[in-house]
């Protein structure tokens, strides 16, 4: 029997595996891929205190359906009769609440905080160098209606302790000079960070590796079965049984897929997002932004400038949908008008987990379970990978993980 099997190799599953091995666990991870793509590959690579207000908030839904309906907006979810997707969309609307938010909003500042933390003393390791970078990120707005959101998002920040700078387009070619931006001003938050998701993807695999943790690759999981405290296996579509102590699930939107052929229920939509990386451009901002009206963001990247969006709703369809692509690429030269972009390159897409409430899912399945989940981050996957993964570790050596956490379990919505 095995120690810990980790189903995912993705950000999350990595920050698993570093924790439990730094804790002395014998650890091996699963995917059906070769750990060289995945949802974690070609994300914005931002890394958010900032983000604290749960996708599941107040005002969300009325904005939803007014985005629904244009082929050109950064959300979207396919009309289809899909039960699954009925309840998910009824418990997100109740999920919406002023209490709700007031509930998360600590967690959520103290999770991505420490997560930020973990990625800096990492970079600074002997194996590690993923251009982890804390240049905070731009929140640009270019109507005053984005004004008063983004300005009552900097009050709320100031009341949770995060630094908020409100700044003038004057200021803002202070903060970046050399870069000309049509925008009616900016919120800048110091304390955001970024990473270049690929290259911590692809170091983070050879240090594993090399520390002895065991990599399977092209296992597609089609089983997970949970013992209770006897411990759990997992089965594979090759016919291989791997039994193991604990089971940590971190398969990111394909979670709530496979818990259902257990008959555990765990709610969860996908939302597709695109992405696009432009090597070498002539004109690279230094710092990351929002596009506030447009839902973008644009990332620098080494010499590169990632820039990436939306989230479409449609079920796992593998699709590439030219209008949002489209869209996302207009949008650029709307806020920074010399990124004028002749050629993408190719287009990347993945698929970010979302709960109903938009909190993660992170927890034994029940009490006495030997299967944990480490999954439903949204968006927020690489930013809350490193914290995901102590609190994992915390878990499986029975010490408190020094967060309150009963916005995560799994079991909420049963």
């Amino acid at each position: 029997m095995k120690d810990v099997v980790i189903i995912g190799g993705g950000t999350v599953g990595l920050w698993c595996a570093w924790h439990l091995h730094q804790a002395g666990r014998r650890v091996t991870i699963v995917d059906k891929g070769d750990f060289t793509d995945g949802c974690s590959f070609g994300n914005a690579g931002m890394i958010v205190p900032s983000h604290f207000i749960p996708m599941a908030s107040p005002g969300i839904i009325s904005k939803g359906i007014q985005w629904m309906f244009k082929k050109d907006s950064p959300f979207y979810i396919r009309p289809r009769f899909n039960l699954e997707l009925a309840q998910w969309l009824w418990s997100f609307y109740r999920s919406s609440t002023k209490k709700h938010v007031a509930e998360s909003v600590a967690l959520l500042r103290d999770l991505h905080t420490e997560s930020r933390e973990l990625y800096r003393q990492l970079n600074q390791s002997t194996d590690f160098n993923f251009g982890f970078e804390q240049k905070g990120i731009l929140m640009l707005f270019k109507s005053a209606a984005a004004e008063h959101d983004e300005l009552e998002m900097a009050e709320a920040a100031h009341q949770l302790g995060i630094d908020a700078i409100h700044l003038t387009p004057e200021k803002l070619k202070q903060v970046e000079p050399g870069i000309q931006m049509d925008v009616r001003g900016a919120v800048h938050y110091p304390g955001d960070a970024h990473v270049t998701p690929h290259v911590f993807m692809r170091q983070m695999v050879n240090h594993l590796k090399q520390e002895g943790v065991e990599f399977l690759s092209g296992k597609e999981i089609t089983g997970v079965h949970d013992h209770g405290q006897t411990g759990a296996e997992v089965s594979t579509a090759d016919g291989d049984i791997l039994q193991a102590q604990k089971i940590i699930v971190a398969t990111g939107s394909w979670s709530g897929k496979l818990l259902k052929k257990t008959g555990y229920r765990l709610p969860m939509q996908d939302g597709k997002g695109y992405s696009m990386t432009l090597e070498r451009p002539s004109l690279k901002p230094s710092i990351p932004s929002i596009l506030h009206e447009a839902r973008v963001a644009i990332t620098p990247m080494g010499d590169d400038l990632r820039i990436s969006g939306t989230l479409e709703i449609s079920g796992m369809d593998d699709q590439v949908n030219p209008h949002k692509v489209n869209s996302i690429l207009k949008a650029v030269p709307e806020y920074y008008p010399g990124m004028k972009i002749k050629d993408a390159g190719p287009v990347w897409f993945g698929y970010r987990p979302c709960t109903p409430d938009g909190m993660p899912y992170i927890g034994p399945l029940q009490s006495d379970s030997a299967v944990i989940m480490a999954t439903g981050h949204a968006m927020m996957g690489l930013s809350l990978a490193p914290v995901t993964g102590r609190i994992v570790k915390d878990m499986l050596a029975g010490i408190s993980s020094g967060h309150a956490l009963n916005k995560t379990e799994p079991s909420r919505f049963r």
